[in-house]
């Protein structure tokens, strides 16, 4: 049972997970954060481990350590390219729109006059694919991108 609750004091969430509760949760909070929650709960119950580490061709991402590796070699990323790549490889073969990136990355609705995913995908681009004749961070023009090992 997640609790969903406008109290927030200690003495309140202790109640609440002493009474039954397996979470607690204080309003307001983000969606992504329920969902989160929610995903947990559900793992918990059907005792489903999720992985530590993605895998997409050479690159690999330790999602424990938040360590990012191409063909060996360490990759240095800032929190929120770690994010937006975490992203990717966990939907990857799957087109992804700028929409969806917001809302599931930077955890806003989309604003058509901004180019904050272009700028990420850019600079993730640069570090992930710079050096490597096999690009994995490909644009799919009018919907999105799409993380994939080409053939």
């Amino acid at each position: 049972m997640l609790i969903l609750s406008a109290k927030a004091s200690l003495d309140d969430r202790i109640k609440g997970l002493q009474n039954g509760g397996d979470d607690y949760l204080v309003k307001p909070f983000a969606f992504t954060e329920l969902l989160a929650r929610l995903q947990a709960l559900i793992r918990r119950a059907n005792r489903i481990t999720e992985p530590t580490t993605l895998t997409v061709g050479s690159l690999t991402i330790d999602l424990i350590r938040r360590k990012v590796k191409r063909s060996g070699q360490n990759i240095e990323l800032q929190p929120l390219e770690f994010a937006l790549l975490e992203y990717l490889m966990r939907n990857t073969g799957r087109v992804v729109s700028k929409t969806m990136i917001m809302e599931h990355v930077w955890d806003y609705n989309f604003d058509p006059q901004t180019n904050v995913v272009e700028v990420r995908i850019c600079r993730l681009r640069d570090k992930i694919d710079r050096g490597h004749n096999d690009k994995l961070i490909h644009t799919v023009r009018g919907l999105g991108y799409v993380l994939e090992e080409k053939v």
